[in-house]
């Protein structure tokens, strides 16, 4: 006589699955879908029971007798408790309109210089173009694993659940997939195969793709994050410029210039500087000082490769900019604040980088003042303050304030 079961247990050993033919399946991320809870949780037992039916894996269940009274049922649908609702269970209070699908940028009028916003991971209810999201909830996000790919490289397109959705309701959740110009350009599966799909592209440029989340009688399309493809490679490219360090009190504007660059694709490129199309000479006007500053440069060439280049940094100041390299060599410092530079030799003080040292300004029009932060010294003809030895190297940077100008120079 065969026996009855109230419950099938699934065993998980050494963190492997087995099941139907005894494959052994290694777990990877979208293990969380299969991840066990409580032994108590009927619903969760009951959820993978419902994967590993007698009808899906007869192997699995051979000698046993289930009667539709003893196995547990599956997940119930989500409840009001739960993050995700179809938008009929949601008030219209809560409700917001989402994009239609005229909204969608098509790929054909999209620059590879402005990547989407991440908004474009959102959701809108596949049914109808004029329905409305599910109050707050999201069901999750799509993006490529890099956003910009090499010529004959993978692109894997993933779903990423938000967090606040269960990852049991997609245990048997169908993913229908819509990736145009790839090597499969449509794919559906369920559950964590579903999760993500791995394509390439024969084209360069700019490729998107679009996933169908249904989960019992509803179905939300998330827009992915697009990919960029690069075609033929460009090599050579050199930001410069002439400025290391500009008072932009006196002279605001501060150019680069971009050349060198080769391709096999020929020799027209185009330029984007700070997301801004322009040529390839770029100037920045300045109206307040920076301790470091760079454009972001990205250069494409005919076959939609598009790569960034590294540009020099500058230093922007409000007033003109004072080094110091040596002790005890006076450098005249104007009435007022001054941006000076330390950068005496490490083994100046001794050998040592530790300890204080002096600061000495004098030779002015009567007794000086001399303030570095919060730090003052008594008005003197030859006023001292100290400082510490380790913010006199390195090229270390200080504001120096004189209430007259004078020669200043460091010492012991």
């Amino acid at each position: 006589m065969k026996k009855k079961y109230g419950l099938v247990v699934l065993g998980v050993a050494t963190g492997f699955w087995a099941c139907g033919s005894g494959d052994i399946i290694k777990p990877d991320q979208y293990d969380e879908l299969m991840a066990s809870q409580d032994e108590d949780d009927s619903t969760a037992i009951g959820g993978v029971i419902d994967i590993l039916s007698p009808v899906k894996c007869p192997e699995c269940f051979a000698g046993q007798e289930f009667s539709s009274s003893s196995v547990a049922p599956p997940p119930p649908p989500l409840s009001s408790s739960s993050v995700y609702q179809p938008p009929q269970e949601r008030s219209s209070s809560s409700a917001r309109r989402v994009r239609s699908s005229s909204s969608v940028q098509s790929s054909s009028s999209y620059s590879p210089y402005y990547p989407r916003s991440s908004s474009h991971g959102g959701f809108r209810r596949s049914s109808s173009s004029s329905a409305t999201t599910p109050g707050d909830g999201v069901v999750g996000t799509c993006a490529p694993n890099k956003a910009i790919v090499e010529k004959d490289e993978d692109v894997v397109w993933k779903f990423t659940r938000d967090p606040a959705v269960d990852p049991q309701s997609l245990m048997s959740a169908t993913f229908t997939w819509s990736m145009p110009d790839a090597s499969r350009p449509t794919a559906t599966a369920t559950g964590a195969n579903g999760i993500s799909q791995k394509v390439q592209y024969a084209t360069s440029g700019v490729h998107e793709a679009t996933v169908v989340v249904s989960m019992g009688a509803a179905s939300y399309t998330v827009q992915c994050t697009p990919v960029q493809q690069n075609g033929e490679v460009i090599k050579n490219c050199k930001c410069s410029t002439a400025a290391t360090s500009v008072d932009y009190t006196a002279t605001p504007d501060i150019s680069w210039t971009v050349g060198g660059c080769t391709s096999a694709a020929g020799p027209n490129f185009s330029y984007v500087w700070d997301g801004t199309p322009g040529g390839a000479t770029y100037t920045k006007t300045f109206v307040a000082a920076t301790a470091s500053y760079a454009p972001t440069l990205k250069v494409a060439n005919t076959d939609n490769t598009v790569i960034e280049v590294t540009c020099p940094a500058v230093k922007v100041t409000k007033g003109p900019e004072y080094t110091f390299t040596a002790k005890d060599k006076p450098i005249a410092l104007p009435a007022g604040e001054s941006n000076v530079v330390f950068d005496l030799p490490a083994s100046w003080h001794g050998g040592t980088t530790t300890g204080t040292c002096t600061l000495r300004c004098g030779e002015a029009d009567g007794p000086v003042t001399i303030t570095v932060g919060r730090n003052s010294s008594k008005p003197d003809n030859s006023a001292t303050l100290s400082l510490p030895v380790s913010q006199t190297i390195n090229k270390t940077s200080l504001v120096i304030k004189l209430d007259k100008a004078a020669k200043c120079q460091v010492g012991y």
